[in-house]
């Protein structure tokens, strides 16, 4: 019974699980345990060139000075322009104050010193009545009616969130930015309160209700993710169906012209199997566009804003990652199977996060180079982003990937394979 042991294939196949459990857990727990936002940008809209506003924007920016800070700050000049910058991701939310921020805030102050002037003069008259018919006391009066005459206003800010950007970050900023101007208003009131105390001014609950929030916020949400939308999942499960997709289609495909090309003296592909393969990979990636859109759009009413857009583009994303996976197997054979499983094992624990929320390690030399990453990209873009182009640097990352791939294919008819293949390859050829 434990003679079990003295086999090579036991040792090896715990060998492998170790492996598998290792690179699962670097990749998967390893990456999110280091998630941290890092200076995230947000846009910075100042409609206003009042002192009141240049000091709200002066405390803004000296948190974000700070080496470890969490947000940085993007100057924008008009409002306009924050739909392209979503669309880029430039920023992913904006804070915008609005013009007659300060004539507001300074409306709030005056209407505090004429509650205050009125108080005084009320305590004056009952202590010297005959005051009441001085000038100066009228003058006073007057200016007291004149600073308490309009009820002020509240200073106005916008909060947007670019919520089909990275749900992640929409979550977080729906709860912090509103936050931030909390922090602000709870300052200013607290500002009212010291003078009011200072004064010895009593408010009524209705005078006080106007200056208990100086602020106005309100919270815009752009890039809208329904909930239809798999909360914000669509554009990664688009990924997967792709890679898996073309994953599975790659190997059989590269197992069946394998079967063709045994019979060659020379043991090389031929340049007619590996062009056949380019060809019936067109076939195979069209019925992976129409499934993908059948069972998101058709079966569970994902919104497709444009239809024919997303089939080409699906399309195009899963013929890019047939290339890539033909590619390895045709230069490794079965061999190089284990390195598509790290490319996509791998790519799964970063792409759903935006770069500023990796460590260093995982942004530089797993985000950056995955080729996942870019058709996650194309596809969130086209998915949740009003404006979004697909023409942009991820495009071009897959078109060289691409290219590089099928250049590959070709000069692996020029590697000589061993006599013997691998007992993976016979296997595989069995099945």
């Amino acid at each position: 019974m434990f003679n079990v042991f003295k086999r090579k294939s036991i040792w090896i196949s715990m060998l492998v699980a170790t492996i598998l459990i290792g690179l699962f857990a670097f990749a998967q727990v390893g990456a999110r345990s280091t998630v941290k936002v890092r200076h995230l940008p947000l846009a910075l809209v100042v409609n206003d060139k009042g002192k009141d506003a240049k000091n709200v924007v002066k405390k803004l920016r000296k948190e974000s000075h700070k080496k470890s800070a969490e947000i940085k700050w993007v100057n924008v000049t008009h409002t306009s322009e924050l739909t392209k910058g979503f669309a880029s991701g430039k920023y992913y939310g904006a804070v915008v104050i609005h013009s007659g921020f300060t004539k507001a805030i300074n409306q709030q102050t005056d209407y505090l010193k004429g509650k205050i002037i009125t108080q005084k003069l009320a305590a004056l008259v009952v202590k010297t009545p005959m005051a009441a018919k001085t000038a100066p006391f009228q003058q006073q009066k007057a200016l007291a009616n004149s600073l308490t005459k309009k009820t002020p206003e509240q200073a106005k800010i916008s909060l947007y969130v670019s919520q089909g950007s990275n749900m992640t970050v929409a979550t977080i900023l729906t709860t912090a930015l509103p936050k931030m101007t909390d922090h602000l208003n709870q300052k200013i009131s607290n500002e009212y309160i010291t003078v009011a105390n200072k004064s010895g001014l009593t408010l009524s609950p209705q005078d006080w209700s106007k200056l208990q929030t100086p602020i106005h916020t309100t919270l815009i949400k752009r890039n809208k993710v329904s909930t239809k939308e798999i909360s914000g999942m669509a554009p990664f499960l688009v990924t997967i169906f792709c890679w898996l997709g073309s994953l599975i289609a790659s190997l059989l495909n590269w197992r069946d012209h394998s079967k063709n090309e045994k019979k060659r003296t020379d043991g090389r592909l031929s340049l007619t199997s590996v062009t056949s393969q380019l060809i019936s990979g067109i076939a195979i990636v069209t019925a992976i566009a129409v499934s993908v859109y059948f069972f998101t759009k058709v079966c569970y009413s994902v919104p497709i804003h444009d239809p024919k857009q997303f089939l080409l583009m699906i399309g195009g994303i899963s013929f890019v990652f047939y290339l890539l996976q033909s590619a390895v197997l045709d230069l490794l054979g079965l061999k190089g199977w284990p390195l598509l499983l790290i490319i996509w094992i791998g790519s799964m624990a970063v792409i759903t996060f935006i770069p500023q929320m990796l460590s260093p390690f995982y942004h530089n030399y797993v985000y950056d180079i995955t080729p996942i990453r870019f058709a996650y990209d194309l596809i969130l873009n086209q998915m949740y982003i009003t404006d979004a182009s697909i023409t942009g640097p991820s495009m071009l990352s897959l078109l060289y990937i691409g290219i590089a791939s099928i250049f590959a294919m070709y000069a692996s008819t020029l590697i000589k394979k061993r006599k013997k293949d691998s007992l993976a390859e016979k296997d595989v050829r069995l099945l």
